[in-house]
């Protein structure tokens, strides 16, 4: 018999020192806890070794001979949270409660101190950093302290140090659980300012840690705090109730958990059990709370939802800091760049590179007052930046003066980067490439923005086809991080290396495809839309055939995702799979009659509220979709639960025919693009994860995605 596997080792990477010093016009001394990583300047991260380590030298201090305790992180970091490692041991090995206890017992050293406690924010404070800091009495910050936030719920688990109790008490029921569930699930953050605002913080402090002036400000805020305590005011411990009465602690929650079933329909736990903490902390004790925190996140983080949230999570975090599959090639050195097209996808693409690259962008059309729009459209939006306090004016305005006009051909010739943003459509694009082929550069890079056609057709007929790259990057093009990096045929090295060194200046994640119809997002997005509007062609209800995937927890439903991007791009990405694969995309009579109506969505919306005959379309689509059901009788109506199923093994079927063409690299790669190109969430792990767990993946393909 094979010795067992030694049990991994998470040795402690936080240095935890204590100092005393006598603060100004005080007599008796505080203890200064000074919490830094090893090495020092990086992210403090909580792992159990460090946590007793942290509890020890808390329980070490003589509070009888200190008047405060007061916590200080390094300049980067006041707490990254728990170490992930970690939580993923305890989500195979099941010994989680241990490590969860152990942040309960020493963060609560400071919330059971006999002596005021104090927290100087100094960088960073996510999950159980925050958890810490509410643990003590009082909260400093300063103008460039941040993010603040609990991520737990979006990695499929809750802040499991505390944070249900102590957060509700401070900032109220309400915001507390939009911070916990709802801004967590989004990915959203808060900075200094708007925690002075919330409550989250007693003191913004106008100076930078690591200075003198720093340590000046908070020894006299923690000093002008001790005073008042002294002429008679009352401390306010970590957890002491805020005052919220039982009604509006309990519609806080009613209303929470209503919204949290509307949005991810049960697929996403976390926010429940964090919901029924929070509900429970306004009677219970922290130690009380703690406990059941303790039981319920050992049995939450062993989940099937945890372990894919993570795994998306720690996919996402490793590829935005180093992409996957990069040629070895040099790239070519980017000093200049080109749009051609001066359209609302040419003005973002300038605008992008502009402010990622800081280069010199030019934009061409074919009609020159089209141009000048276009240019001050992109102009604009550095002004608009500015108005938002993104940039300074004078950013605006230096970035905006990157973005000209051509004059001329001659004003592309030197550009080391063009990229088309013109008209869908493959023989306006090849003629594009052979117009801009002869006036640019031999080593000059040829980019396509194309959300589906073929980059290999693209480049036939050209002297240097293995100039031609697809760089397809997603709408809204300011927030989506996601980059698709396509790989013609005859693609060459240089030209993928010089496509990942930009998208890393403009700091996107960017996935590495093989040149196939609809890449990755489009492809597997189509697909799911396909199998909905079939059933909604065959008779299926609308309104259930549009939820039938709400058990996904998806961002929006399929006919939410039409009219966001429109019907009519819609509907050529589809009839671009369905010309590759006509076996599995099938075109749709009622769709082919809303594109032809020149329908630019198929819900009502705020300026046309009323719905057809249906109920749920608005009229002109109920209509249409009346009309083509007569003329193009097929099939009959699907249950939402089978229908649920067709998606899953859509899906199933789809990807692994995507893997099997090599598309991509592997089921990881799919994950990323649907997690950052479409916003799918954590708890499906992107969606092969999701796709094993349902048992689509074994239903279709025999096997799953991933082995265990």
């Amino acid at each position: 018999m094979a010795p067992a596997a030694p049990a991994p080792s998470f040795p402690s990477t936080v240095a935890v020192d204590v100092e005393q010093l006598v603060l100004p016009g005080r007599s008796a001394p505080v203890a200064l806890v000074r919490l830094d990583s090893t090495p020092p300047g990086g992210l403090i991260i909580w792992g159990s070794a460090a946590l007793e380590q942290l509890r020890d030298v808390l329980g070490s201090i003589d509070q009888s001979a200190v008047e405060a305790i007061v916590v200080t992180g390094n300049a980067r970091s006041f707490g990254a949270g728990a170490n992930l490692k970690e939580i993923r041991h305890a989500q195979l090995s099941g010994v989680s409660d241990r490590y969860v206890g152990l942040g309960h017992e020493a963060f609560g050293v400071l919330a059971d101190a006999s002596v005021p406690t104090f927290s100087l924010l100094t960088g960073q404070a996510l999950g159980g950093g925050l958890e810490l800091a509410l643990h003590t009495d009082y909260r400093a910050a300063h103008p460039r302290t941040g993010p603040l936030g609990l991520p737990e719920c979006r990695l499929g688990f809750f802040p499991g140090w505390g944070g249900v109790h102590l957060l509700p008490h401070l900032i109220g029921p309400a915001a507390a659980l939009r911070v916990i569930v709802f801004d967590s699930l989004r990915g959203r953050n808060t900075k200094a300012a708007e925690a002075l605002e919330l409550g989250l913080v007693d003191v913004v402090l106008d100076a930078a840690p690591g200075t003198g002036e720093w340590d000046t400000a908070w020894q006299r805020w923690v000093a002008g705090t001790l005073d008042a305590l002294d002429a008679g005011g009352t401390r306010r411990r970590a957890g002491t109730p805020g005052g919220t009465g039982e009604q509006e602690w309990q519609d806080a929650v009613d209303q929470a958990r209503d919204r949290a079933e509307r949005t991810w329909h049960g697929a996403a736990p976390a926010p429940l059990v964090a919901i029924d903490l929070v509900a429970d902390a306004r009677t219970e004790s922290r130690t009380e709370n703690g406990t059941k925190a303790v039981a319920a996140f050992a049995e939450l983080v062993r989940g099937d939802v945890a372990k894919a949230s993570l795994y998306a999570f720690e996919l996402v975090s490793a590829r935005s800091r180093q992409a996957a599959d990069v040629p070895a090639a040099e790239p070519v050195p980017l000093r200049k760049a080109a749009v051609i097209g001066a359209g609302l996808m040419a003005g973002q693409l300038a605008s992008l590179i502009a402010s990622g690259a800081r280069i010199p962008v030019v934009m061409t059309d074919l009609d020159d007052e089209r141009l000048a729009a276009g240019v001050a459209r992109t102009r604009e939006r550095f002004a608009a930046q500015a108005a938002r306090g993104r940039i300074s004016a004078e950013q605006a305005e230096q970035l905006g003066a990157l973005v000209t006009g051509a004059s001329g051909p001659e004003d592309l010739a030197d550009a080391d980067f063009v990229i088309e943003a013109v008209f869908e459509d493959l023989d306006v694009k090849r003629k594009v490439f052979a117009q801009w082929e002869q006036v640019v550069r031999p080593d000059a890079i040829l980019a396509t923005n194309t959300s589906s056609l073929s980059v290999t057709a693209m480049a036939e007929g050209l002297r240097h086809p293995e100039r031609v790259v697809g760089f397809h990057v997603f709408n809204p093009v300011e927030v989506t991080p996601l980059l698709e990096i396509v790989a013609g045929r005859r693609t060459g090295d240089a030209a993928l290396a010089t496509a990942f060194e930009l998208a890393a200046a403009l700091r996107r994640t960017a996935v590495r495809v093989q040149d196939a119809p609809g890449f990755v997002v489009n492809r597997v997005l189509t697909r799911l839309f396909d199998v909905i509007v079939q059933a909604i062609d065959a008779g299926t209800d609308v309104a259930a055939a549009d939820h039938a995937p709400d058990p996904m927890g998806l961002p929006m439903t399929p006919l939410r995702l039409l009219d966001f991007v429109g019907p009519a791009v819609l509907h050529h990405v589809d009839e671009t799979m369905h010309r590759a694969y006509p076996e599995r995309y099938a075109r749709s009579p009622w769709m082919d009659a809303v594109v032809g109506a020149g329908l630019t969505h198929v819900l009502p919306t705020e300026q046309a509220p009323g719905t057809g005959t249906d109920g749920y379309l608005a009229a002109d689509a109920a209509r249409l979709l009346e009309r083509t059901r007569a003329e193009n009788p097929a099939g009959a109506p699907v249950p939402a639960e089978e229908l649920l199923v067709r998606v899953q093994d859509a899906l199933a079927e789809e990807i692994g025919a995507m893997l099997a063409e090599g598309v991509v690299a592997g089921p990881e790669d799919v994950d990323l693009c649907m997690v950052l190109g479409a916003n799918y969430p954590f708890h499906l792990g992107g969606i092969t994860p999701y796709l094993d767990r349902t048992g689509a993946s074994e239903r279709v393909l025999g096997r799953r995605f991933h082995q265990d």
